[in-house]
């Protein structure tokens, strides 16, 4: 009884089609993932440069205890033409100086600021829109509209393509069994 159940063309049919529906969905999380990477990657890489060039005059800052040489440090930064807000932060979390105007838009960089392998404080950046990750935003939209219809669609030309010989071979099978053997006379 259980070998009938188990080898009925519908489940089976209806298991190949839930894995193909699995895998597409994990494929469209992973593309997702990938997108969100990718269109982050000149905004980081823009601020990891000027978090290096600005990471030993930050320590220095944090050195002195004086708030006005930090928030000179931040002002000029935050001068700097892809910068939108600059914050200096303690190690314990405290805001020491800020400038800019932060609008939440877009991811902060934030760069630990290390002496002698003990943390000493932060340096919280904000990068205006370049038009680099403009233009790869607009690609990545494109990009996932194409995909909004075109895993669907391989997912279902998959579960066709792969269900077809078998309806094919289980009716190739009854014409076989309903035809007279060669050789013998009807």
């Amino acid at each position: 009884m259980w070998k009938n159940t188990l080898t009925s063309k519908p489940l089976w049919r209806l298991l190949l089609l839930l894995v193909l529906l699995l895998l597409a969905g994990w494929q469209w999380s992973g593309i997702q993932q990938l997108g969100q990477r990718w269109q982050q990657l000149p905004h980081r890489h823009s601020a990891a440069a000027l978090a290096d060039f600005a990471e030993f005059q930050a320590l220095r800052a944090l050195a002195a205890e004086d708030g006005e040489v930090q928030q000179q440090l931040v002002d000029e930064l935050a001068a700097a033409a892809p910068t939108r807000s600059v914050r200096l932060h303690d190690a314990g979390g405290r805001l020491l100086a800020e400038a800019g105007t932060p609008d939440g838009t877009t991811l902060p960089y934030v760069r630990t600021l290390y002496e002698n392998d003990r943390p000493v404080g932060f340096l919280h950046l904000e990068l205006s829109e370049s038009a680099l990750t403009s233009a790869q935003s607009h690609i990545w939209q494109r990009l996932q509209h194409h995909l909004a219809w075109l895993m669907p669609l391989a997912a279902l030309l998959g579960a066709a393509v792969s269900l077809f010989p078998l309806g094919r071979r289980a009716a190739a099978k009854k014409q076989e069994a309903g035809r007279p053997p060669e050789g013998s006379s009807g």
